[in-house]
Formats: C-alpha cells, sequence, structure tokens
C-alpha cells in the first residue's frame, strides 16, 4: 500500500464520462418536454426579481424551490444514484435547498440590490439561461444539455444569480446561497473529471 500517494481523483470516479452523459441523455427523454418549462422559468426569473411588488420576488422564491425539489427528487434520487453513491445526499440536499427557499419566500423582500451584486446576479441568470450550449460547444448533442429545474448545475447557478438580486445582508446571503455553491463546486469537480 506505499502507492497511495500515486491516485488522483479521477481513480476515485464511479463512472465513466460516456455512462455520465447516456444518464443525462436518458433524463431529458424521460422528462420531455419538461425542459421547455424549465427554459421558460429560468428567462421568467430576472423579470420577477426586477419587479418591485413582494408578490413577484416570492413568486422567483418559489421557482427556485420547486426546481431544487425536481432535481433532487427526478435527477439525484431516480437516475444519479444509479451511478453515484453519494446521490440520495445529494437529493436530501436539494430538498434541504427547497425548504431553505420556501422559508425566505415566507419573507418580504424590500428594496433593490445596486451595484455589484445586480451586474454579478444578471451576468448569472443569463449564464443559467445559456447553459443548455453548452453541450453543443463542448461537443454534446442537445438531448445531453443541462436545462434549469432539471439539472443541479443551472438550477445553482440560477440560484446564487437570483440571490445576489435580493436586498438582503452578506450573513443571510451566505447561508441561503451555502448549498448551491456547493453544488455548483461539484459540478465543476465532476466535468473537470470526466474531461
Amino acid at each position: 500500500m506505499t502507492e497511495w500517494w500515486s491516485y488522483g481523483l479521477s481513480d476515485f470516479l464511479m463512472f465513466s464520462p460516456q455512462s455520465y452523459w447516456r444518464l443525462v441523455a436518458r433524463h431529458n427523454e424521460a422528462g420531455w418536454p419538461a425542459q421547455v418549462l424549465g427554459q421558460a422559468a429560468v428567462l421568467a426569473l430576472p423579470l420577477l426579481m426586477a419587479r418591485k411588488g413582494v408578490g413577484s420576488r416570492r413568486a422567483a422564491l418559489l421557482l427556485l424551490a420547486l426546481a431544487w425539489a425536481a432535481v433532487g427528487w427526478s435527477f439525484h434520487a431516480r437516475l444519479y444514484a444509479e451511478i453515484f453513491l453519494a446521490a440520495p445526499w445529494l437529493a436530501a440536499a436539494c430538498a434541504a435547498q427547497s425548504l431553505i427557499l420556501l422559508l425566505a419566500a415566507l419573507r418580504t423582500w424590500q428594496g433593490e440590490t445596486k451595484g455589484a451584486w445586480r451586474a454579478t446576479g444578471l451576468a448569472l441568470l443569463a449564464a443559467a439561461a445559456l447553459y443548455p450550449l453548452l453541450a453543443p460547444l463542448t461537443g454534446h448533442p442537445m438531448r445531453e444539455a443541462e436545462v434549469f429545474g432539471w439539472m443541479p448545475d443551472p438550477t445553482a447557478l440560477a440560484t446564487v444569480g437570483a440571490l445576489c438580486l435580493l436586498p438582503m445582508h452578506l450573513g443571510v446571503r451566505l447561508a441561503l446561497g451555502a448549498l448551491p455553491a456547493l453544488s455548483l463546486a461539484l459540478g465543476m469537480a465532476t466535468r473537470w473529471l470526466l474531461a
């Protein structure tokens, strides 16, 4: 066991890139046309966050909560668990994030976010809306595209973007965005290992 230092992260990957992308394609085919609804929802998020009324921001947070619940159940619990042992834990984290967003929707978020927070939030929401285009840009067919409300990475990206647009203290923003940030880090690590 003296060669333990020669192991890399990719040695612990439980599935091949082909298995993962086939799973994504199967997930997309089984849920069609949910991706269209997800894309419409992510395009609506900046509009909802820009409106000054409490109801529109509450609707945006409820939309995000629903997206996390859908990702947790339809992707992590049902499919990803077939090839990744930690997927049930990821499903539980998605359920927790959904509950956190539901609780946040009960609060009245008054005021405007300006400056760097606003620019960052809008940029992240735009990135989440454009995320499906990563598939053809990285040599994958569109049936392997990842869409908000259906796959973890664009959902986490849109959540962080929406949280940047809510007027809140930094501590609250960090608490609400911790799980989405961890989800994005896991997604980036998985993509890096699959490359």
